[in-house]
């Protein structure tokens, strides 16, 4: 069910201004969202961050130095990559190591990550995504071409800068995030949000070539996500988003009793989902619990 209000305001800053009450399906939940558009000055661009969406598993013995590769190209490009880590069902190495792993990180959010962007397969781990673009025809990628990617991928201009503001309430375990889009170059394509929840810290046993660590420091593990894997659409009445376009939405959120919230973070990026273009155009993250 909808609800459109159309808001009138005399400031000239204010060139549109929607807002309506959306309902989106999420990992099982309806989350309550309402949003705001309008056309102002255009922001100074914000450096574009990456997405990396990293396959990979607890049971897995090359993904130890996989991580490892990922924070050498992070501190090389510092708070410029943004990671989600995926265990994936199907592959015998994406579970717990068998008899030692206290935790098991596969869901249903990865299963759907995979069959919506990545084919629904994957030959091996460990793999990433790269803002979801495919390279030599395939969107997951072998980590010996990560580094070089990823060097190309970090000179691309953003088309869209990102701010988000959280609250969070520890009693209810009920958050909400706020979400502002502001355009800085034209934008003709359909438009999505997505949302997801990861954490960090968690100890459990890691197989490498040689040995298990039962004292593995895993981080970025996803939780689940927010939104649909295919996005939230945003402005979809709005065909080309001109260059001062702001978008500002609010997403509601549950922390599961089970994680450690002030482990939490909630990742968002702006992406593209329209036939074989998937493209993430801007990514942030913010911390569910703050000090």
């Amino acid at each position: 069910m909808k609800r459109l209000l159309v808001c009138l305001s005399a400031v000239a800053l204010f060139a549109s201004c929607k807002e309506k009450d959306i309902l989106i399906n999420g990992s099982g939940s309806v989350i309550s969202t309402n949003d705001t558009t309008y056309v102002g000055s255009v922001e100074t661009a914000q450096p574009k961050k990456i997405l990396i969406e990293e396959f990979t598993g607890a049971a897995c013995i090359g993904c130890p130095a996989a991580r490892d590769l990922l924070k050498a190209i992070d501190n090389k490009y510092p708070d410029r990559l943004v990671k989600i880590e995926l265990h994936p069902y199907g592959n015998p190495n994406g579970g717990p190591v068998s008899h030692l792993g206290k935790y098991d990180f596969r869901t249903q959010s990865v299963t759907d990550i995979l069959n919506t962007y990545f084919g629904g397969a994957l030959v091996g781990i460990p793999v990433a995504g790269i803002d979801r673009l495919p390279y030599s025809g395939s969107r997951s990628i072998d980590k010996e071409y990560w580094s070089g990617y990823i060097d190309e991928r970090i000179k691309v201009a953003s088309v869209a800068n990102m701010m988000l503001t959280n609250s969070y309430d520890a009693g209810k375990g009920e958050g909400n995030v706020k979400v502002k889009i502001a355009y800085t170059k034209e934008a003709r394509t359909k438009q999505f949000i997505s949302v997801a929840i990861i954490e960090n810290n968690i100890v459990d046993a890691q197989k490498y070539p040689s040995y298990i660590d039962t004292f593995y420091n895993f981080k970025h593990i996803l939780r689940k996500l927010v939104t649909p894997a295919s996005g939230m659409e945003i402005l979809a009445t709005i065909p080309t988003k001109e260059a001062g376009r702001v978008f500002i939405g609010n997403i509601k959120y549950n922390i599961d009793a089970a994680w450690k919230a002030e482990n939490c973070q909630l990742v968002v990026f702006l992406h593209n989902n329209f036939g074989e273009d998937k493209e993430v155009l801007q990514v942030d993250e913010v911390d569910v619990k703050t000090p």
